[in-house]
């Protein structure tokens, strides 16, 4: 893993490269440009506000804030999934002719989206103020956080970009599942709405924990028990190793099959 870190950073001006393009050609043409990182969360704010506090009637305090708080981070998880699962077959001219760790294809589209949800803050940091959330020490653990969402992110994104060159199903299935996985993540309803007897099981999807430690450290002003740091750790790791391990087996068939 060392190695392949070493080896990556060689080519590090193709990373910022292709980041670089990745930002340049979503925005290409617009006017409003970076700004519509910033536009789709707070048009996805105010639908589901709406629908949710006004049609529905689902009772949780400072809703708005409730909703991006989850909602930002698993945008980002969202779009990375949506990008890197193609992105070894949607560079195939440059895999089959030019030598560089493939790695960086994925990467780089992870990297791109992450650029965004950083961006996501220059909405979110003001609202908290405004609506006079309490901003403490627990924003330290943000980084933290933010960093094994990164991890775990690029893990499973190695996977899926991986499993896409030999069955173009994976594409598809991807999105079946990536709008499940948003109805079994915590942002639209806190997790003390899921009944206690599914409670455990329903824990084990990783997204639960990373949403929860995000609206704790930035709108309950609560800090990260070192059970909590330990499972971010541990999930960003794990699936980094296991994306690294199963992209690493197959990179080599790459160029045969695309």
């Amino acid at each position: 893993m060392y190695d392949k870190l070493k080896e990556i950073f060689k080519f590090k001006n193709l990373v910022y490269n292709l980041v670089s393009r990745d930002l340049k050609v979503k925005y290409k043409g617009s006017i409003l440009g970076f700004f519509w990182s910033l536009l789709n969360p707070l048009i996805m704010l105010i639908v589901y506000t709406i629908a949710f506090k006004y049609i529905i009637r689902i009772r949780v305090e400072n809703f708005p804030l409730f909703f991006l708080c989850g909602f930002l981070p698993w945008t980002f998880l969202n779009l990375s999934f949506s990008m890197a699962v193609s992105s070894i077959k949607d560079n195939a001219n440059l895999v089959k002719k030019v030598y560089f760790p493939r790695e960086i294809l994925p990467l780089s589209v992870v990297l791109s989206n992450l650029v965004q949800f950083l961006l996501t803050f220059v909405i979110l940091i003001p609202a908290l103020l405004l609506f006079k959330i309490n901003l403490g020490f627990p924003l330290l653990f943000l980084p933290l956080i933010i960093l094994f969402q990164l991890a775990f992110t690029l893990g499973l994104s190695l996977i899926l970009a991986a499993l896409n060159v030999f069955f173009s199903d994976v594409r598809h299935l991807l999105e079946i599942f990536l709008q499940i996985w948003f109805w079994l993540t915590p942002i639209i309803y806190p997790v003390s709405f899921v009944p206690e007897r599914f409670q455990s099981l329903y824990r084990l999807n990783p997204a639960v924990l990373f949403v929860e430690s995000y609206r704790n450290a930035l709108l309950y002003n609560k800090g990260l028990s070192l059970l909590n740091l330990l499972s971010l750790f541990l999930i960003g790791t794990i699936f980094l190793l296991l994306g690294q391990l199963i992209f690493s087996r197959y990179n080599r068939k790459f160029a045969e099959e695309i």
